[in-house]
């Protein structure tokens, strides 16, 4: 690996330290913040898990619903550079959607300070129209191979999960995941949880478990 490749990745870690340390401190309840300013964020174990599947995958498209202050988008783009062998940089294709201007400014922040800048489309808007619209460019194309994601991280509002997946699994290869966070905890989200990965294992095209690491991951592969 060449000097630059470390330095991308001591400065994308170095930005991940620094959230994990107000991310303690808000689950702590030693910095206040309000709900809305709080990260959020998936926890580090999680993230490192992330990196190493994403790096066995060679994952070169990613899509996240839930962009947040850019935390876990982090290791998404610290797991290209710790895989950059296998592939050219120049394909590389993080989108990240988001609805709050402020997380967004604050994401686009830790990605400039990151110098990860390059590697990530931020969509400002609501989720589901943004992924109607991705899912019709895909049916309208559907030999073309480039619209489709190698990974899609959920990690967004739970009320429209359900939707989010179905609108997924359509724009995500043979062969590619999906994620989905907040499965196991918090244990208020349990209930629709628990219907929402029902909803999942259902469809015989997909393959699913739950990952007790974090907050709870639900991965599910699209055999079809």
């Amino acid at each position: 690996m060449s000097d630059v490749d470390l330095n991308m990745r001591s400065r994308i870690v170095k930005v991940l330290t620094e959230l994990e340390k107000q991310s303690v401190l808000e689950r702590s309840g030693l910095a206040e913040v309000s709900h809305e300013d709080s990260m959020l964020a998936i926890t580090s174990d999680t993230g490192k898990f992330f990196s190493i599947l994403l790096s066995a995958m060679n994952t070169k498209k990613i899509l996240e619903v839930g962009t947040s202050v850019g935390y876990s988008t982090l290791w998404f783009a610290y797991s290209f550079y710790q895989n950059k062998e296998n592939h050219s940089m120049s394909k590389i294709n993080i989108t990240t959607i988001d609805n709050n201007p402020l997380k967004i400014k604050k994401a686009t922040t830790n990605f400039k300070n990151a110098g990860v800048s390059g590697l990530i489309e931020i969509i400002e808007g609501n989720a589901l129209k943004v992924l109607n619209q991705l899912s019709n460019h895909v049916k309208e194309n559907p030999d073309d191979q480039s619209q489709y994601f190698d990974f899609i991280f959920l990690d967004a509002d739970k009320e429209n999960l359900q939707e989010y997946f179905d609108l997924a699994i359509s724009i995500v290869k043979k062969g590619g995941v999906i994620v989905t966070d907040n499965v196991l905890y918090p244990e208020e989200y349990r209930p629709s949880m628990s219907k929402y990965i029902e909803h999942i294992r259902k469809k015989d095209f997909v393959q699913s478990v739950t990952v007790p690491i974090g907050h709870g991951e639900e991965v599910s592969l699209k055999i079809r």
